[in-house]
C-alpha cells in the first residue's frame, strides 16, 4: 500500500520531466520586434543580423518529443523568414516566383524533415483550428501580417482571437456597396473546410468573428451582401 501511494506521489513529476521543452524563443521574439512592424519585414535588416533567426530554427530541428501548437506556429513563420532571405538579396516579384518554396524545400523540425506545406497541414489536421491561417505567414503581403512577436503556449487561445478578428475587421474584408459583395480574404476559398467545419458556413464563421458593425450588417439578415474573394498578392511583405 505504501508503495503504491509512492508511485502515485511520484507520477506527475515523472510526467513533467518526460514532457518536451520547447526552444527558447525569447531572442527570436527580440529579432521579430527589431525587423518587424505593421506586418512587414526589414528584409535587409534581418539579413545582416540572422543569428538569433538561424539558431532558433536550428534548436527546433533538433527537439523532440511532442510539442504545442505555438512551437509549430513559430516554426512555420521563421522558416518563411529564413527561405526568403535565403533567396539573396534582392527579393522576388512574387513568394511564388521561388520554385517549391512551400511544396519542395525540405526544412528539418523536431528531428523529421517537412515542407511548408506539410507543416501547415499537420497544424490544419492536428489542432482543427482555423484560426491559425491569421496566425501562420506565407511571406505574402496579402497573409495575415506576421505578429512582431513570437508566439507562446501560455496565452495563445486569446491571441489567435486577436489576430483573427483584426485581420477580418481590417484589410480580409473589403465592401464594396455599388455591387453589394462583401469581399474576403481568399484564404477562406482556399480553406473553406477548415472554416465550416465547426460554424457551417463562411458566412456563420465570419459573423462569429467580426466586430465591424458595417461588415456584419452586410454579412447578416435577408439583406445581406454576396460573397466574393479577393486576388491574392504574392509581393513580398517588404517593408522597403
Amino acid at each position: 500500500m505504501k508503495l503504491f501511494a509512492l508511485v502515485l506521489a511520484l507520477l506527475p513529476a515523472l510526467s513533467a520531466q518526460e514532457k518536451p521543452v520547447d526552444p527558447d524563443s525569447a531572442k527570436y521574439s527580440a529579432l521579430l520586434e527589431k525587423y518587424v512592424a505593421d506586418g512587414r519585414v526589414d528584409y535587409a535588416g534581418l539579413r545582416k543580423d540572422r543569428a538569433a533567426l538561424d539558431a532558433y530554427l536550428k534548436a527546433a530541428s533538433e527537439a523532440r518529443g511532442e510539442h504545442g501548437l505555438a512551437f509549430w506556429l513559430n516554426v512555420y513563420n521563421a522558416s518563411v523568414l529564413r527561405d526568403l532571405v535565403d533567396s539573396g538579396e534582392k527579393l522576388p516579384a512574387k513568394v511564388t516566383d521561388l520554385a517549391g518554396f512551400f511544396d519542395a524545400k525540405k526544412h528539418t523540425v523536431n528531428g523529421e524533415s517537412r515542407t511548408l506545406n506539410q507543416i501547415e497541414g499537420f497544424v490544419r489536421e492536428h489542432w482543427k483550428d482555423p484560426r491559425v491561417h491569421f496566425a501562420l505567414n506565407c511571406g505574402a503581403r496579402s497573409c495575415p501580417p506576421l505578429p512582431a512577436r513570437a508566439f507562446v503556449e501560455e496565452k495563445l487561445d486569446a491571441k489567435l482571437e486577436e489576430l483573427t478578428r483584426a485581420f477580418l475587421d481590417g484589410p480580409g474584408i473589403v465592401l464594396d456597396p455599388k455591387a453589394k459583395e462583401v469581399r474576403v480574404t481568399k484564404l477562406l476559398d482556399w480553406y473553406r473546410d477548415d472554416f465550416t467545419a465547426g460554424s457551417g458556413t463562411l458566412e456563420s464563421f465570419l459573423r462569429k468573428h467580426v466586430t465591424d458593425g458595417r461588415k456584419l450588417d452586410a454579412l447578416g439578415g435577408a439583406n445581406s451582401w454576396k460573397l466574393a474573394f479577393q486576388d491574392y498578392d504574392w509581393t513580398p511583405n517588404s517593408a522597403r
